[in-house]
Parts: C-alpha cells; sequence; structure tokens
C-alpha cells in the first residue's frame, strides 16, 4: 500500500486561515518584534506574497523552499505558497553543509527564500552553489550576487491580477501536498514526509478542540519551523483556535521572558530539554509560566519530580505524542489527569484518529503488552516524497502507520510510551528500553538530562551506557546513580557505564543527537568489563 486511504475535510489551508479571518478579520493575528498585524493586515501582505511567486513561475506541485528562524516572513511565505498550491519546504538556519546539500537535492526547489545574512551567514551565496541554475534565490536582506530582494519580486508581483491568484487557488484540492518536512534523522538520512492540506487542518481542528480557543488564545513560537512542533503544535493549532502568534527569532531565555512578561502568552509547548532550560533559570520559568494557561510537552517522557515543580505555577498540563508523519500531536493527556498520569503516559488518541499497540504478527495485542504503536486517521501524512518504498514500509494493509515505536496500553485506556523500536537492545537475553532507563535516572534531583546508548559486552552482547547532563550548579557521580537506579529498576536495566557532560549533544530540532552517542559508546566499550 502506498499510502492511506483518503479521508479528505474539504478544506485546505488557505480555507483555514479564511474561516478563521471572516470571523474577526481585526483581531491581532500576529506580533513579531515592534510588527502587529491584524489577521485582515496578514492577509493582504500573504496575497501579494503569492502573486509575486505567481510572478516567479511558481506553480502548483513546485517545491518552495525557506531557509527562515521563526518569524512573520515565514508564516506569510508558508500561507502565500500553499495557497496557490506550491509545497512549502522549511529549512533550519542551524544546519551545516551536508544537512543542506541532502535536503535541497531531494526536495529540488523552484525557489529558494531564505533570510541573509543572519547570524554572521551569508545564505545567499552559501546555498547557491547547492541548488540548480533554473532555481531563483530571493533574498529577506541584502542579496548576494545573483539573489533577487525581496522588495523587487514583491513589486512585480503586483501585474499578477486578482483573477489570476484566484484561479491559482482554486485549483488547490485538499489532499495536494502542502508542507514537506524532513525527519529529525536520529536513525538514518532524514527522509520528507509530504502532510497534505487535509492532514494539517484535520490535525489543527482536532487540537483546538480539546485545548479550547482560551487557552491557545496566545503563544510565543521560537522554535525551529521546519518542524512540526513550529509548524503543527504551535502555529496551525493557534491559528484554528484565532489565536495570536508572537514570533521570536530564538530560544534566548531572558528575551523570552521579558517577551513573556510584554504579551502575557497562554499556550506552551515543551519537551524535557525545554523544562530543563527553564529550570536552570527559576526567574525565567516564573516569567514563562506567570499567564501561561495550558502547557503540552512531549519529544520523550517527563519525570514526575519535573512536573512536580512545573504544576504550582497552576497551569493546566498534557503529555503529549507525535511524529513528524502524524503532523505533530496525534496523542493526549486529559488536563484534568493525574500528575502520575502525565509523568507515565501518553494519553489517548486524537479525535478522529485510531491507536493500536501491534504484535510482530500485526495483531492487536492484549492490554498491558508491549508492540508497536500504529496510527490510522486523517491526520496522517500523504508519504514520503519521491520514496515510494520507503512510503509502503510505513503503513500496513489496512492503512496504519508504522510509528517504530513501542507502546503499550493501560487498563485505564491511556498509552505509554515505552521506547523506539530501533533503540531497543537486548542485555543477557533482557529486553532493555533506554527511555525506560533514561526516565528513572531524571527523578535524581541533581539530573537535568539522561540519553541510553547500547554498546557491546563480552558477556552480555549488549549493555546500557548513560550519558547524563546535570543540573546547573549540581554535581553527580556515576556511583551515585548508579545506587540511585538499583531501588528502581532491574539490575540488567541498570547501566553498566555513565558518563557525565557539561552538555549533551543536540539535533537542530534539541532533541538529543543519539547517533552521535552511540559513536561516542563504540569508543569507550573496550573499557567496560
Amino acid at each position: 500500500m502506498s499510502k492511506p486511504p483518503a479521508q479528505a475535510t474539504g478544506l485546505t489551508l488557505r480555507d483555514l486561515f479564511r474561516e478563521v479571518a471572516a470571523r474577526a478579520p481585526e483581531a491581532l493575528a500576529v506580533v513579531d518584534g515592534e510588527t502587529r498585524l491584524s489577521f485582515a493586515e496578514l492577509e493582504a501582505r500573504i496575497d501579494a506574497y503569492a502573486k509575486a511567486l505567481l510572478n516567479l513561475g511558481v506553480a502548483r506541485g513546485d517545491r518552495v523552499a525557506m531557509l527562515v528562524p521563526p518569524s512573520l516572513d515565514f508564516w506569510v511565505a508558508l500561507h502565500a505558497a500553499t495557497s496557490i498550491g506550491a509545497i512549502w519546504v522549511g529549512v533550519n538556519p542551524r544546519y551545516q553543509q551536508r544537512d543542506f546539500a541532502h535536503l535541497l537535492e531531494d526536495s529540488a526547489p523552484a525557489v529558494l527564500l531564505a533570510v541573509s545574512p543572519f547570524d554572521d551567514r551569508d545564505y545567499c551565496a552559501e546555498l547557491r552553489p547547492l541548488l540548480p541554475n533554473a532555481c531563483a534565490i530571493v533574498c529577506h536582506g541584502t542579496p548576494s550576487a545573483g539573489a533577487l530582494a525581496l522588495s523587487d519580486v514583491l513589486a512585480a508581483g503586483a501585474a499578477v491580477s486578482d483573477a489570476d491568484l484566484a484561479a491559482a487557488r482554486a485549483r488547490v484540492d485538499p489532499e495536494d501536498a502542502a508542507v514537506i518536512v524532513y525527519t529529525s534523522g536520529t536513525t538514518g538520512r532524514p527522509k520528507g514526509a509530504m502532510l497534505s492540506h487535509r492532514a494539517i487542518v484535520s490535525s489543527a481542528r482536532a487540537n483546538a478542540a480539546w485545548m479550547g480557543a482560551d487557552d491557545l488564545a496566545r503563544s510565543v513560537c521560537a522554535a525551529p519551523v521546519n518542524h512540526v512542533g513550529a509548524i503543527n503544535n504551535i502555529c496551525t493549532n493557534v491559528l484554528a483556535a484565532g489565536g495570536t502568534l508572537i514570533f521570536h527569532p530564538r530560544v534566548d531565555l531572558p528575551a523570552l521572558g521579558a517577551l513573556s512578561r510584554q504579551e502575557k502568552p497562554t499556550y506552551l509547548v515543551s519537551s524535557p530539554t525545554g523544562f530543563a532550560m527553564m529550570m536552570s533559570n527559576p526567574r525565567s520559568i516564573g516569567e514563562r509560566l506567570r499567564h501561561t494557561r495550558l502547557i503540552v510537552f512531549g519529544g520523550a517522557m517527563t519525570a514526575l519530580s519535573v512536573l512536580e515543580q512545573i504544576a504550582p505555577y497552576g497551569s493546566r498540563l498534557s503529555s503529549v505524542y507525535g511524529q513528524t508523519e502524524t503532523c505533530g500531536i496525534i496523542t493526549h493527556t486529559d488536563p484534568g489527569d493525574a500528575l502520575e498520569a502525565h509523568a507515565e503516559t501518553i494519553g489517548r488518541p486524537l479525535a478522529g484518529a485510531e491507536a493500536r499497540i501491534a504484535g510482530a504478527d500485526g495483531a492487536e495485542v492484549p492490554v498491558g503488552e508491549t508492540g508497536e504503536i500504529q496510527i490510522r486517521g486523517p491526520h496522517v501524512m500523504s508519504g514520503y516524497f519521491r520514496n515510494p518504498q520507503a512510503t509502503a514500509e510505513a503503513f500496513t494493509a489496512d492503512g496504519f502507520l508504522r510509528t517504530g515505536d513501542l507502546g503499550r496500553r493501560r487498563p485505564d485506556g491511556n498509552l505509554v510510551f515505552v521506547g523506539r523500536l530501533k533503540e531497543m537492545f537486548k542485555s543477557g537475553g533482557y529486553n532493555v528500553y533506554p527511555v525506560e532507563v533514561e526516565q528513572a535516572i531524571c527523578e535524581h534531583p541533581a539530573v537535568a538530562l539522561a540519553a541510553v546508548v547500547p554498546m557491546d559486552h563480552p558477556t552480555f552482547q549488549e549493555v546500557g551506557m548513560a550519558f547524563v547532563e546535570p543540573r546547573p550548579g549540581a554535581s553527580v557521580t556515576g556511583d551515585e546513580l548508579r545506587d540511585f537506579l538499583k531501588a528502581r529498576i532491574a539490575n540488567y536495566k541498570v547501566p553498566k557505564a555513565f558518563e557525565i557532560q557539561a552538555e549533551l549533544p543536540k539535533l537542530p530540532n534539541s532533541k538529543i543527537d543519539k547517533m552521535s552517542l552511540r559513536a561516542l559508546a563504540a569508543e569507550r566499550a573496550t573499557t567496560v568489563a
């Protein structure tokens, strides 16, 4: 099977935007520095940008790549491109040459939009050699040789009539791909997940329904915009609720604290890494959460001890689970659940989605048993761009997405995230799931983050090695952690080696870089008896 059954909502991203804007055209839609735009003003900018893209020759199905920090530029360009049937592809400014080369070769964009220079890098010049001559580069900033200035491109776009713009938009179908998001590449080369208009709109509406318009009223987006965390979990969810997006170009705790004092955001998307950063600065966490009504967190299981420090600030909490391939959030705990449920489970499927725990034979396993988490519903990707083999492998014959993640269902119906299938290893014949061990390590009061990876062992075949990042000002040793874990998890799960690092390596999307840690563990294997 090449893709899941179509479950069209009949809505494109353009339809969603128009639906929201028509309800309150003068409501505040976007804040970016000193710029504050209503939905009507934002729509005018989107229309002008869409005409500019049409004038450049962009057609339905063409890819429009954009290298940009979280900003109004991103939000305008995404809606402009998708409204005329182009497929928007985000490029992270933190990428290096190898990352750029793979993404641009695979996506083959017709146009590259770049905010340049940014952080002392001239991206227009840096990326020109990686692009075919036919690919136009539009510079949001000071253009290098061979790049077009945004102001000139917008001025030329004014020649496109309203009728031509309307005709291009009329040809867009909800099943068309709107965005290609490249997977994080933690286990191999990133693949481009095609997220249709149908999938993105279905996801946003379902999330807005359970989160509530009041809680989604205002949110800061400082996350990389090439990732579903920003595109879907923050921006499109807030749009579906008619809320205000507040952009900031990078994660900078003092600046975000000041921005939160000024703009009073009500909705926050976080992770164990995000919580660790906030808790490193007590003043910052108070500023960030003073007006927050809802915090959703995922990316990995969050220790109960961490949530106990967040809960007193009074926000509703929800543990969520999702992937690039599910448009982000696909399960969530009920904000009214006890802290234990938020710490230990990922809740139930989003409205309209189905989740099952499947064994090796594909059949659903009984409650309490571990199997692969599989998802079906309108929020799921259409497939991987130009990769039919990977697409076929990603879906079961009856249309469920194989997530590659392991879980189990509790008697209360909540799902438990056990770990990633590719990360599980056997030690002396026993299955070890790194997520369980990492969560236990993070219960230690001196620990901010932990990552467990397998390494070869002469007796047990594989054993765990734990890399640990202490909290600021705290210290801990491997022996202390080993003693701490002995009373909490089975002895075969306790890592045989610990390495304390001031900061764990991160991918551009802020997830821990386990590929580099696996390589480091392989180097250390000869020293562990």
